[in-house]
């Protein structure tokens, strides 16, 4: 048992973590919409059960749900917890406080903020412990999430500042593709000339990011020569403040975050 993992919602992300982390654990899931829990039991060969179940024969419980059906699935759980139990929340504006009151009995608690790209193994999650969690437990959940990409241990108090960075982010890169492939058809290329320019320029200067082991100014810079075509971009993109932009948003995602918090 106590290497078995149970999550509680199969949905996105609980589906991605799901895929990310059966073939290392023994995991069982809890879906309260029947035909998903029997998609996922067919295309994953992993017990369904309910609520009672799969908590008493698991030492880590993952809760996937949202955060309006947060307070339920606590109700629901709460019988079954003991300090034995390691509880693993993905649920934005959680505290861990909030989930230890309510669950009590010393309950180890670990909060995580994952992102859309766990989907195919490549997200980034934020890790933070509760009052009674300890290291082990820390390291427990980042060898669950490291299974659906990279992980980040932090303090609690900065978890708000990762779901503005790196939990919305995907949201900021998306828009940019956006924006980026609109202003490609305005120059006169097609749809599929527009995505196929715009996706491999964004797939080929990461991963030269990710190569060079360079600082992206740097790179920005080689790519920049004075009086050229680019630098002509640059100047628009620093006359409309592209810098203050990218603060202010993610000052306003911080900020609602913390109005979300429990």
């Amino acid at each position: 048992m106590k290497n078995k993992i149970s999550i509680i919602g199969g949905g996105n992300m609980g589906t991605a973590i799901l895929s990310g982390i059966q073939r290392k654990f023994a995991v069982s899931i809890c879906e309260k919409d029947a035909k998903r829990g029997q998609y996922l039991k067919k295309k994953f060969k992993v017990a369904v059960d309910d609520v009672q179940s799969v908590v008493t024969k698991s030492g880590v419980i993952i809760l996937a749900v949202k955060p309006q059906d947060f307070d339920q699935i606590l109700a629901e759980v709460r019988p079954f917890i003991n300090k034995d139990k390691l509880v693993i929340s993905i649920a934005a504006g959680i505290p861990t406080l909030y989930i230890e009151k309510r669950l009590g009995a010393k309950v180890r608690v670990i909060r995580t903020m994952p992102n859309l790209p766990a989907q195919i193994g490549e997200g980034m999650t934020g890790i933070c412990k509760g009052k009674w969690a300890s290291s082990a437990d820390l390291s427990l959940a980042c060898k669950i999430f490291n299974n659906i990409g990279q992980t980040v241990i932090v303090e609690e108090k900065w978890i708000d500042a990762i779901t503005a960075v790196s939990g919305s982010g995907p949201a900021y890169v998306f828009l940019f593709v956006e924006c980026f492939i609109k202003a490609a058809r305005a120059l006169g290329f097609d749809e599929k000339q527009s995505k196929q320019l715009v996706a491999q320029t964004i797939h080929g200067s990461l991963n030269l990011l990710e190569s060079q082991n360079e600082e992206a100014g740097v790179l920005r810079s080689r790519v920049t020569s004075k009086g050229g075509t680019t630098q002509a971009a640059m100047d628009v993109f620093f006359r409309r403040d592209i810098e203050g932009i990218f603060v202010e948003a993610l000052t306003a995602a911080q900020h609602r975050a913390k109005q979300l918090s429990k």
